[in-house]
């Protein structure tokens, strides 16, 4: 003789079956929503940068660093610009809310969602580019870094010592590399210079310092 069960047993059973079930669903959705925005992100990018060398086909030409996230670790840059006088090794930063960031160091970016915002969130996947040497056995470009923060921030730091910050503009140089939002870039893509020329010793940024 079976032994009988509940009803309410069945249901209930049921509806936890539902629940995990939409549940597993939901997830599935996020990753694919959040795969698309990210595709997106870089076909973007891309986009962008494929009018620099519009610009000048001849001596210009990009090329989208392809991996399989399968089988080789993901590499330090995205895309490499070639311009006339230079190479750029670049490196797209996701900010999608659009909080400030703020150099702490040559590999520790915070990503702060007000000035007084203490929490250690920090930008990931940065450090490989910041720590790598570039190749300079190409041609006579100048090879640079370049970090493209997408879409924007609401501000762009970096501290100059413990207790003061300054502002970071597209000609900054932080630790040899430099960082331009996406919302700027779009704006003026003469912010990436195409032609080398070299630093007059004199010529000094002039930045604006926040003491804190």
């Amino acid at each position: 003789m079976f032994l009988e069960i509940p009803v309410g047993v069945f249901i209930f059973i049921g509806v936890v079956l539902f629940i995990i079930a939409a549940f597993i669903g939901l997830i599935i959705l996020l990753k694919y929503i959040d795969k698309k925005r990210i595709k997106k992100m870089f076909s973007n990018v891309q986009e962008l940068l494929n009018r620099i060398v519009i610009q000048d086909r001849d001596n210009s030409e990009l090329i989208k660093i392809e991996y399989d996230a399968k089988k080789v670790q993901k590499p330090a840059y995205d895309f490499i610009l070639v311009t006339k006088g230079y190479r750029y090794y670049i490196k797209v930063v996701d900010n999608r809310s659009g909080y400030e960031i703020c150099v702490n160091n040559s590999v520790k970016w915070q990503i702060r969602k007000s000035f007084n915002d203490t929490s250690m969130n920090f930008v990931p996947n940065i450090e490989e580019l910041m720590r790598m040497e570039l190749p300079n056995q190409y041609d006579e470009r100048q090879p640079k870094k370049l970090y493209i923060v997408y879409p924007g921030a609401r501000s762009l730091l970096r501290y100059i010592n413990e207790c003061e910050m300054e502002f970071v503009h597209p000609t900054t140089d932080v630790y040899g590399t430099n960082i331009i939002t996406y919302n700027d870039l779009n704006e003026n893509i003469d912010f990436i210079p195409r032609n080398y020329k070299k630093k007059d010793k004199d010529d000094k940024n002039t930045q604006l310092s926040l003491k804190i």
